[in-house]
């Protein structure tokens, strides 16, 4: 009897051993989540809340299975599995599933909590339907002959660690009860759980859900799509699984019909500057743009865009040319836009603040031969155009007059308005169609080079209008320009209130990033609309925050759009608490779509706990398509590409066919195809964008399929930061990330592996790096960190494993200058404010702000501190001019010293009538 008893222990130590080696081969590494998407944010703890929704199958559905099973020596289970693992493919675009099984009854007595397997399979896209029953019988088959170690012990032996809110492993069960245990289920606190049973001929199932996670509806629709795709996967047993549809006729035309009903009929065929040219006609007296210095009305924008039209022409620029504008934006900027496209061309916005490899690279790529600028950036831009052979001439758009610029390469005429000022006021007779190129933007680009989406005058047109449809935008729009030139979302800023009666007011940088001048503007100036970026909008949310209530008022404004990056429900709830009364838009699109192509209105607070905020629904003559990696149309609620096609779909990209012809195809859907008149063929463009169908015909965003990103409304692909990291002598490896430690705030942080690991050279690496980047990268994309590693984590496929990647410790970064502690009182309160905002331990008199990891919108919180400090009225660039604190307090206290000796009393925001824009 001892024996035996010995004899059966070493045996369980034995079966135990191997079950150890079985799942570490087959679970070590990095294991795949499912990521099938909740309804609601998952609480820190859970609940154990859970509720269940039965159904059955039809009864010659449960026939077939059943016939199936037997037929091919398969167990219904199997079955089952089997076609779940393809739903959740479908629902995730994940190929690596791992599904929870519990053990059969006559394996163990013991509690499902304490033997439960995970069965994970592979869904590659050229299996059969066939195949994939097999894989999954033989995966069963491997896991059920290794279930003699507790689900605890699997745990500790791929070092595991419990959570409070999720199930580990495995976030979806399935099970049999006919063959398995059902005690104690409850507590692996998993998402999902799906109960079969077989009684006689039917098949009846229910599926148990987390109602913290899901509502009711999105498991109803999951039950139908998975009937759905149990009776296509049964009767085409020989197909791939990729040709295998979850959507049913009455399902892929409520996706791709339905949810694009959206035609209407809009001016596409004409042209922005003749839609101006007819506004003109109506209100030539009325008051078209306005900044800082200049008011225009719509005749007098009108003649003057004219006049330099005509100039254009007379130097020789033709139908279909490129014209560059690198200025800051003003009423000339708009008069410039104007004049380009009434001369038969298209403008290309250029920011002036990039650094000069950058702008010498788009002058050149762009091929353009005329620029506009101003008298102010023409020393700047003499050292740029190195490359640029083909400019001939630069126009400067105020009256100052220069000599003409040359050099042993290159000669420039330089032209002012004392040119063309004198020049017809007419109209042109210049016939330009609306599929021509309006506009030009370049976007940033994988191989380390910003590539130029090529936008027409029919997709901005329809943009435009759709925006005041869904808006109902008439005469009375006084539209805020903020945004930058160079974004896409500029384009309609400028123009959309010249094309219907209203009024363009332009506000520089500056304003844009100080709230307490942006909100002067916004209520002195009457605005309607304004749009800006999610850390704008929370900066200027922080400064109404602290206003007494009679002073917040904004009786004027109808709409704030949150646009460029995602808006976090606390953010659309701050503004709807504070302004009840006015709407927030969430607008999202990309650049090579003409803007927003689709938008979610939102006049009451979301609940707290909702996830994310929609995106919206197409806006008119758009079609939205949810799409895998073979372009077939996904069910409500599955991840996949958000496509678009329609009206607004550009050209492509400049000189870059292959990434016209990966990103722009031809529309499949021929039956849905909206192509803008004057083309023949109906292109999708396809953003790169993750999203999904809410059941309402809603989208929602979930960032990026590759390494892209969008940072205070600029798209960046983080390959072109590593692009140019990797021509750096000192960088062996490198990968750049976006972080967001803190609400509606995202920066970059760049991972490097120096070529030396010699100690003395490490502290030089990162200032170089800084240094190297500036010199050819806009603001925006430099990374605010940067991190040194002795190797990069990898996952077990050879990867970069991003998430692996440490949290930055920026009080450890090298800098360029030692540390030097502040001297006086006021260098303290200054590098205490710097260090509190930049999220370090402390800052030196020397260090200079923006190698710290300081931006634009972190400057203006600095700015703001030191005003509300020191009583002064510091500009933002005060900060850009003076990086560092010694040299900012020696401004600080130049102005105290000056206004002590006039004895000026102090003039507060209130005292102060005059609107800086």
């Amino acid at each position: 009897m001892v024996n035996c008893q010995m004899r059966e222990t070493t045996e369980d130590f034995e079966q135990i051993f191997f079950d150890k080696i079985y799942w570490f081969n087959k679970l070590a590494g990095e294991l795949p989540e499912t990521n099938f998407i909740t309804d609601y944010v998952r609480p820190r703890l859970s609940s154990g809340k859970t509720q269940t929704i039965t159904f059955e199958l039809p009864s010659h559905l449960s026939v077939q299975v059943i016939k199936l099973a037997h037929a091919s020596h398969l167990s219904i289970y199997i079955i089952l599995v089997s076609v779940l693992n393809l739903l959740l493919q479908k629902y995730t675009g994940s190929n690596d599933i791992i599904l929870g099984s519990p053990c059969y009854y006559q394996h163990h007595q013991s509690a499902i909590n304490n033997h439960i397997v995970p069965l994970r399979s592979q869904l590659v896209n050229h299996l059969t339907c066939k195949d994939l029953l097999l894989q999954v019988k033989d995966i069963a088959i491997g896991a059920y002959s290794h279930q003699n170690l507790s689900f605890d012990d699997l745990l500790k032996l791929l070092n595991i660690p419990k959570s409070q809110n999720r199930c580990p492993i495995f976030d979806i069960i399935v099970l049999l009860k006919n063959i398995h245990h059902l005690d104690g289920i409850d507590q692996l606190k998993n998402d999902l759980t799906f109960s079969f049973e077989v009684i006689g001929n039917s098949i009846q199932g229910e599926i148990t859900y987390n109602s913290l996670l899901f509502q009711a509806e999105t498991i109803k629709i999951l039950i139908k799509y998975y009937l759905g795709l149990i009776a296509s996967f049964v009767n085409h047993l020989d197909k791939p699984i990729s040709a295998i549809s979850v959507l049913s006729t009455t399902d892929e035309h409520q996706i791709l019909t339905d949810f694009n009903a959206n035609t209407q009929n809009f001016p596409v065929e004409k042209t922005l500057h003749q839609l101006f040219a007819e506004q003109v006609s109506q209100t030539p007296n009325k008051i078209a743009a306005f900044d800082k210095q200049t008011e225009l009305t719509y005749q007098q924008l009108n003649d003057k865009a004219n006049q330099l039209a005509q100039f254009l022409q007379q130097l020789g620029v033709k139908p279909g040319d490129f014209i560059a504008i690198a200025k800051q934006r003003d009423v000339h900027f708009l008069i410039g836009i104007l004049a380009i496209l009434k001369a038969g061309a298209a403008y290309v916005p250029i920011d002036i603040s990039y650094p000069p490899e950058r702008i010498n690279y788009m002058l050149s790529n762009s091929a353009v031969k005329t620029l506009l600028t101003d008298s102010s950036n023409i020393h700047y831009l003499t050292g740029i155009w190195d490359n640029c052979h083909q400019l001939k001439s630069v126009i400067v758009l105020d009256r100052k007059t220069h000599n003409s610029i040359s050099d042993s390469n290159i000669k420039f005429n330089i032209y002012t308005s004392l040119e063309w000022e004198n020049l017809p006021q007419d109209n042109l007779a210049m016939q330009t169609p609306g599929i021509a190129p309006a506009y030009m933007i370049y976007t940033s680009g994988s191989t380390g080079l910003p590539k130029g989406a090529i936008i027409r005058h029919g997709g901005a047109i329809n943009h435009i209008y759709a925006q005041f449809a869904a808006l109902e935008l008439g005469e009375e729009l006084t539209f805020l320009q903020s945004a930058p030139a160079s974004s896409d979302i500029s384009v309609w800023q400028f123009l959309a209130p010249i094309l219907i009666g209203g009024q363009t007011v332009i506000v520089n940088t500056e304003t844009v990033c100080h709230p307490e001048k942006l909100f002067q503007v916004i209520q002195q100036r009457k605005i309607t609309i304004v749009e800006l970026v999610p850390v704008v909008l929370t900066g200027l949310l922080d400064y109404i925050s602290q206003l007494p209530a009679d002073q917040r008022l904004l009786p004027d404004l109808q709409w704030m759009m949150v646009t460029g990056e995602s808006a976090s429900v606390d953010l659309v709830n701050r503004w709807l608490e504070i302004f009840p009364q006015i709407k927030v838009v969430n607008a999202y699109g990309p650049t090579e779509a003409a803007d927003d192509i689709t938008q979610f209105i939102i006049d009451q607070p979301l609940p707290e706990n909702q996830r994310t905020v929609p995106i919206g629904k197409p806006l008119a003559n758009l079609n939205i398509y949810i799409l895998d990696s073979q372009m077939q149309p996904l069910p409500i609620g599955a991840l996949g590409e958000i496509c678009v096609s329609g009206f607004g779909v550009g050209q492509g990209y400049w000189k870059n066919q292959e990434s016209t012809q990966r990103n722009f195809v031809p529309n499949p859907f021929t039956h849905t195809a909206k192509p803008l008149p004057g083309i023949e063929t109906d292109f999708i463009y396809k953003t790169g964008d993750l999203g999904r169908w809410l059941p309402d015909g809603n989208i929602e965003f979930f960032g990026r399929i590759d390494h892209q990103v969008k940072i205070r409304g600029f798209r960046i692909e983080l390959g072109e930061i590593e692009a140019l990291l990797s021509q750096h002598p000192a960088v062996r490896e490198n990968v750049v990330v976006v972080r967001e430690d803190q609400p509606d705030d995202k920066h970059l942080v760049a991972y490097i592996v120096p070529q030396s690991d010699d100690s003395s050279l490490l502290s030089e690496v990162i200032p170089q790096l800084r240094q190297f980047l500036k010199e050819r990268l806009p603001e925006y994309m430099l990374p605010s960190t940067f991190m040194l590693m002795e190797s990069l984590p990898l996952t077990p496929s050879g990867k970069v494993d991003r998430k692996a990647l440490p949290a930055p410790d920026t009080s450890s970064c090298p800098l360029a200058v030692n540390f030097v502690p502040p001297r006086t009182p006021t260098e303290q309160i200054v590098a205490d404010i710097w260090a509190d905002i930049l999220r370090r331990e402390s800052v030196g008199i020397d260090h200079n702000f923006f190698d710290l990891g300081g931006h634009s919108l972190l400057a203006t919180q600095v700015i703001s501190r030191l005003r509300e400090a020191f009583k002064v009225d510091l500009p933002l660039r005060s900060l850009f001019e003076n990086p560092t604190v010694k040299t900012l307090v020696e401004q600080i206290e130049g102005i105290l010293t000056v206004r002590e000796l006039q004895a000026v009393p102090v003039q507060t925001a209130e005292d102060r009538e005059e609107i800086e824009l």
